[in-house]
């Protein structure tokens, strides 16, 4: 096998028109999408899938939990585009974060405000707001509707 893909590699270096398409495979445990080409070779991006433009590298041993060691030399496509990030990435693990503080302020939290943002129920379900806010329409969290929100609040605020 690494004969095989020595070989590989040798007949690309030779051939420069060979153009690789990147398929993505997974996202590995340093959160690098991971992409494979054809020849079976892995590529990881180091921008994390936070471009347009993913920046490639080889990696140890063509191994998924590989180090990344040298950049792509080839010209390549991919297979259907590249990986990126949900630019909502951040603001919906805090509401996510924010929704699970709700849920132990009003359970074994025993209403604790100093596990709540600002140390205030008032203050933390308008974070919620202007965080639910935030999302266009179609990228709504499914896991927390706008009635869920006030119900929230109307437990957390009125009591």
């Amino acid at each position: 096998m690494v004969t095989e893909r020595k070989n590989t590699m040798e007949n690309m270096n030779r051939n420069k028109k060979t153009i690789l398409t990147l398929e993505l495979i997974g996202i590995d445990d340093f959160s690098c999408p991971t992409y494979q080409d054809q020849f079976g070779h892995l590529w990881k991006d180091l921008n994390l899938g936070q471009s347009e433009t993913p920046d490639l590298y080889s990696v140890t041993g063509n191994e998924p939990d590989g180090e990344p060691i040298a950049p792509i030399r080839y010209e390549h496509v991919f297979k259907p585009k590249p990986y990126q990030n949900d630019k909502y990435e951040f603001e919906y693990m805090l509401l996510g974060r924010m929704r699970s503080d709700c849920e132990y302020y009003l359970g074994y939290g025993n209403r604790n405000n100093s596990r709540l943002y600002g140390n205030d129920p008032k203050q933390h379900i308008d974070r919620m707001k202007e965080l639910w806010k935030v999302f266009p329409a179609d990228k709504k969290p499914e896991w927390l509707t706008w009635e869920q929100l006030l119900n929230y609040e109307k437990a957390m605020c009125n009591h």
